[in-house]
């Protein structure tokens, strides 16, 4: 069962608007496989401490799970892992961090459009439609087919979202959608 973590306290905003933290949670929802702090470290060519450091506020706030084990030379170290947890930023919700979760959300939908931009150019124009989607337009639904689109995208996401290391393939998103206006 997915837990939901509701961005709504000043120190969540902290932790979560550090961009190394959110580089972090990038790479280890990519990753989808326990790494050491000194393997997450090297990835984002980071000192082991502050990897550390880092790693434990995204442990704290229940993004991030820690486990001990034991390396292939046999000593003891701990192994992080993202949860299969929600984090719901509460847009809309009118209070204190209303500019915070603003800039969170930006951050997040831009972090992803980048890493798309840096991969599809791995590929050759011809590949390129396999390895990435970027589509934008306007739906002209009513509320039962508006129900329907939110249900089915929801739907996969649930089933096919859960960490799995040996997949062939680690797909990132940004589904972003709203109701444009009752003005139209």
């Amino acid at each position: 069962m997915e837990d939901t973590i509701d961005l709504v306290e000043k120190k969540q905003f902290r932790i979560m608007l550090n961009p190394v933290r959110q580089e972090m949670v990038h790479l280890l929802r990519l990753v989808a496989r326990p790494l050491s702090a000194n393997r997450v470290a090297e990835r984002m060519q980071l000192s082991p401490s502050a990897a550390h450091a880092h790693l434990n506020k995204l442990v704290k706030m229940g993004l991030v799970s820690a486990q001990e084990g034991t390396r292939r030379d046999g000593s003891k170290t701990t192994y992080y892992q993202m949860r299969n947890v929600k984090l719901r930023l509460c847009l809309g919700r009118k209070d204190a961090f209303q500019g915070e979760r603003e800039a969170l959300a930006a951050n997040l939908v831009d972090s992803t459009f980048r890493s798309m931009l840096e991969n599809v150019y791995r590929y050759d124009e011809p590949e390129v439609r396999n390895y990435s989607v970027l589509r934008f337009g306007a739906l002209h639904l009513d509320t039962a087919q508006r129900t329907e689109l939110t249900q089915l995208v929801e739907q996969y996401l649930e089933e096919h979202g859960a960490l799995r290391p040996e997949a062939e393939e680690h797909w990132e998103y940004v589904v972003l959608a709203y109701r444009a206006g009752e003005e139209l």
